[in-house]
């Protein structure tokens, strides 16, 4: 149910209140109106609608209530206290797919950083992709890959670890800080590849979705002659085209920008903001897929009902998010 249930929640969210959470309004959604103290109230985007909804139940009563719908209901005006947490749940819900009342403000929205964290191996990755680019610039040569394995094993070369040192030193005589402190341009590295070590966790991240692109390519090869299911595969790979290009023109952009090293150097907190900026936009486009990354990740590519039915999902996902001019019809059970 939707909002019809607005006069029996404002009734009777007091009888069912969680503990009031303690923290700072400034930090955390900490609500003072007794709805928002209903047991087991949440905040998230309704896949009917790609609203932000407050979702409380009482009994055998369910209510999703828009944001407007509880400013107006409720007299949540902007200037209140819980109209201006209101009106920052939307933005946050980019970042996060639930919010509860009492939990913190994702960190995005309060200081740039991110509010999910990265494995050593990330950092590990972004810290290699750095040095190979170094020792490309003190050699005036290409990277020539970026895969991140192959750049792992190349920033352990030790003919590598030369060249980075050498370009450290130049560097450091070019942003004015003398050769001798090449500990300077190597801080700034560091901080480079903190923020860069979460392009690395979406760019792994971003492999689960290629990973689907794969097996419906594969499928593709088991149904090619069954006309009616090969044209349905032919039209989800056709779907996918567009987030995938998306994927790839935000990944390339990235490592462009980043891999003018000399240029990032010398502009750290205008690229420390783009690639904030692009890390945003990739967690935001990525979480959209996981429920799609969860169903065909345990799929054999074989025939059967299971691959079936990860297509037909995978269409409707895909025609809901990325659809195209077209007056295509499945014939797969009609995706």
């Amino acid at each position: 149910m939707a909002e019809e249930g607005n006069a029996a929640v404002a009734e009777t969210s007091d009888q069912t209140a969680a503990p009031t959470p303690a923290g700072d309004r400034s930090t955390h959604f900490i609500f003072t109106h007794k709805l928002f103290s209903v047991k087991g109230a949440f905040f998230a985007i309704s896949p009917a609608t790609d609203e932000a909804v407050l979702n409380v139940t009482l009994g055998e009563l369910k209510a999703s209530l828009t944001i407007p719908t509880l400013a107006r209901e409720f007299q949540l005006t902007p200037d209140t206290d819980d109209g201006k947490l209101l009106n920052i749940i939307a933005k946050s819900l980019k970042f996060v797919k639930v919010i509860h009342p009492g939990d913190s403000i994702p960190r995005e929205l309060l200081d740039g950083s991110s509010s999910w964290t990265v494995e050593p191996h990330h950092h590990a990755i972004a810290k290699a992709r750095l040095s190979v680019n170094l020792a490309a610039w003190a050699t005036n040569t290409d990277a020539g890959t970026s895969d991140p394995h192959i750049l792992q094993k190349m920033a352990e070369d030790p003919e590598t670890k030369a060249h980075v040192n050498e370009a450290l030193g130049e560097m450091a005589e070019k942003l004015g800080y003398g050769r001798e402190n090449k500990e300077k341009v190597l801080e700034q590295v560091d901080t480079l590849a903190r923020e860069l070590a979460y392009i690395e966790a979406l760019r792994e991240r971003h492999g689960k979705v290629k990973m689907i692109e794969r097996k419906l390519a594969d499928a593709a090869k088991l149904y090619r002659r069954e006309r009616s299911i090969a044209d349905d595969v032919q039209r989800v790979q056709a779907l996918m085209r567009t987030p995938s290009n998306e994927f790839n023109g935000i990944f390339q952009m990235v490592d462009a920008q980043t891999g003018e090293v000399v240029q990032v150097l010398r502009k750290m907190s205008q690229q420390i903001e783009f690639i904030r900026t692009m890390r945003d936009e990739l967690h935001t486009k990525l979480m959209r897929w996981d429920e799609m990354i969860e169903r065909w990740d345990p799929i054999a590519s074989e025939r059967g009902d299971a691959i079936e039915a990860a297509m037909r999902a995978t269409y409707r996902f895909l025609a809901r998010y990325f659809p195209q001019r077209s007056d295509w019809t499945l014939t797969v059970n009609k995706f």
